[in-house]
């Protein structure tokens, strides 16, 4: 199997560290590309304590993706199908073309970057959002139910199963 370098990024870091965008700039160099990187950005909001207007000229962290003519893919993070093709997608590019490839999952934290730290005193109207929305694990739960593609029993068991490992 091949290498692919991956790179985990957070959404403040990434647009925070000017190395990535040099390293984006140097990707296509004959004495240094890696043959295309796939970035992935954790986009979970909690970067900053501010909101994107006001740390960033871009509405996301991967704006300068764009300076390096660098492609990415904005996907939910809640959506796991759709994160599934997100990256599937990128795979493909970075295999066919041969350059960087951006996927920005576009998330949240439900608390702040440790446990005594709390996002609601600089986030209070989306961390009101964030703690009445259902955790991912139930929501594609549910969704799975929904389409039947699975039983409430076959999700308690293989739930059960997976907790007792």
């Amino acid at each position: 199997m091949a290498y692919m370098p991956i790179i985990l990024h957070g959404d403040a870091s990434f647009q925070g560290q000017g190395i990535n965008y040099e390293l984006m700039q140097m990707a296509d160099l004959d004495d240094y590309s890696t043959g295309g990187t796939i970035h992935v950005v954790c986009n979970n909001q909690i970067g900053f304590t501010t909101t994107p207007a006001e740390n960033r000229h871009g509405l996301y962290s991967t704006v300068l993706g764009i300076g390096a003519d660098v492609p990415v893919i904005h996907v939910n993070a809640d959506c796991p199908i759709e994160v599934e093709y997100a990256f599937a997608t990128a795979i493909q590019f970075r295999n066919h073309f041969h350059k960087d490839i951006i996927v920005d999952l576009i998330g949240y934290r439900r608390l702040g970057h440790n446990e005594i730290d709390t996002p609601d005193f600089t986030q209070p109207l989306m961390y009101k959002e964030i703690k009445s929305r259902p955790n991912i694990y139930n929501l594609y739960r549910d969704e799975l139910i929904e389409e039947g593609a699975l039983t409430e029993q076959e999700a308690e068991s293989r739930w059960q199963a997976l907790m007792d490992h």
